[in-house]
């Protein structure tokens, strides 16, 4: 059951802790506080995608992606006067210099606003030249003049002017941005011809135009960035299909999302525990040291591949570790712990990104908790094993709730109700069958070094 206003407010502790256990997660709503109850579409099983459907639903009709672009119009808002004319300008530099950009524009202060400058564009080469892009209408008599004067100015400036267009059409920027992606191409320790060529040719064979290329990696060439624009024909699940065959091939990552705000906007990273931040399960450690290796191991597997149901393969996991001592068990194995490489150097920058981090879990709290303090992590969450309390061995059960794939997703959307953001702002990274519904109800959900069962039914893998 999940209680969603203020069901804790006015509780004594024993009392709460009793309600969690018995109800398990509560949502947090004051309608003084919050204004929108879409948070409990997701504990209800809708994925970010379906919310979004729903919300698009509550807006008005009017020009959207693709819609007709406004007209050019003086600087007193009419209508363009008959002697306008439209140039697009490109000009490069062997060297950079401060004040350059200042003297080439010294022509254009006397009209004042009879020039409109649309667009102004300049990318550092690392050469250390420049190139420089101007879309500019010039509203007066004699326009060519005009021009003619600021490319005088570039020359002395010894720039090359590479083109001049005085037959530009207008061009309708909404189209531009309504069909726009990114790929992320990732592949170490560099990204090989063969690999960039396939790429490139998968891209072009579908008749998609790339519009700029960049380079996200610091060092070597392992990671690019190409932003594109689909044709209306092609929809991005059957390019990111076709991509997934030459990730395959190619052995390298590829990732495309739509080039929106909403890709900026994340605010929370929840990662599985077993085989994602760490590289071990930890029910097999323990059985390690218990000395039933074997019998968990398999069950294990099993319950990974989706063969078997959680709660019931935890239930006897979980039995085969009675009568060990609880504190020497976790002891032993938090000790031993081995580290994913990179998850110290991620937690540290998504941390220092302002990003929220969690680890939930459906291994165990000691080892879970373990994790949180090494990584820095904001919350962990994970089953406990029951003890008993004058002998500190344990009793083959768990206490409180289970966390279980869905009580994964609900502790997820419990977290971004609690920092205040919505389950689209969120990130999922895990590994197993468990993490299915929690990478689907993210915003992002991400497959790492998952079962094939995972990747299969996930949109974004590594």
């Amino acid at each position: 059951v999940i209680t969603v206003g203020e069901p804790l407010k006015g509780l004594k502790a024993a009392n709460a802790r009793l309600m969690l256990e018995t109800f398990g997660p509560t949502v947090y709503f004051n309608a003084s506080k919050l204004s929108d109850l879409t948070i409990v579409l997701y504990l209800l099983g809708f994925s970010s995608s379906d919310v979004r459907g729903l919300r698009k639903r509550r807006w008005f009709d009017g020009d959207g992606p693709g819609g007709s672009a406004a007209p050019t119009t003086t600087a007193e808002g009419g209508a363009p006067k008959e002697s306008s004319k439209r140039f697009m300008v490109q000009v490069s530099a062997k060297s950079r210099k401060a004040g350059q950009l200042s003297s080439i524009f010294q022509p254009l202060a006397p009209v004042g606003t009879d020039v409109q400058l649309t667009t102004i564009r300049q990318c550092s080469l690392q050469d250390g030249g420049m190139c420089l892009g101007l879309d500019l209408t010039v509203l007066k008599e004699k326009p060519d003049v005009v021009v003619k004067n600021l490319l005088y100015a570039c020359q002395q400036e010894k720039m090359t002017i590479v083109d001049v267009n005085d037959s530009v059409k207008d061009f309708n920027w909404k189209s531009r941005y309504a069909n726009r992606y990114v790929l992320a191409l990732v592949q170490k320790p560099n990204i090989s011809s063969t690999c960039l060529c396939e790429v490139l040719g998968a891209i072009g064979s579908n008749g998609i135009n790339i519009i700029k290329i960049e380079r996200l990696s610091a060092r070597d060439i392992c990671s690019l960035q190409f932003t594109v624009g689909l044709p209306d024909d092609l929809t991005s699940d059957d390019f990111a299909s076709k991509m997934v065959e030459v990730s395959k091939r190619q052995g390298a990552d590829i990732a495309i999302q739509r080039d929106d705000l909403e890709r900026w906007m994340r605010r929370l990273v929840v990662f599985d525990m077993d085989s994602t931040l760490i590289q071990q399960e930890v029910i097999d450690e323990l059985a390690k040291l218990a000395g039933v290796e074997a019998k968990v191991k398999e069950i294990t597997e099993a319950a990974m591949r989706g063969e078997l149901d959680f709660f019931g393969s935890l239930k006897s996991r979980v039995a085969l570790l009675k009568g060990h001592n609880a504190e020497e068990l976790f002891a032993k194995v938090k000790a031993n712990l081995i580290f994913t490489p990179g998850a110290k150097r991620l937690c540290t920058c998504l941390k220092r990104l302002g990003f929220k981090t969690a680890v939930i879990s459906g291994g165990f709290l000691p080892v879970a908790r373990e994790v949180q303090r090494e990584l820095g992590l904001d919350y962990a969450f994970a089953n406990t094993l029951e003890v008993d309390e004058t002998t500190g061995l344990l009793t083959g059960q768990t206490s409180g709730p289970v966390v279980t794939p869905q009580r994964k997703r609900q502790l997820l959307a419990t977290i971004a109700n609690v920092e205040g953001c919505e389950i689209q702002q969120t990130i999922a990274v895990g590994d197993g069958a468990n993490d299915i519904p929690m990478l689907h109800a993210a915003g992002l959900g991400i497959a790492f070094c998952a079962k094939p069962k995972v990747q299969e039914v996930s949109t974004y893998r590594i």
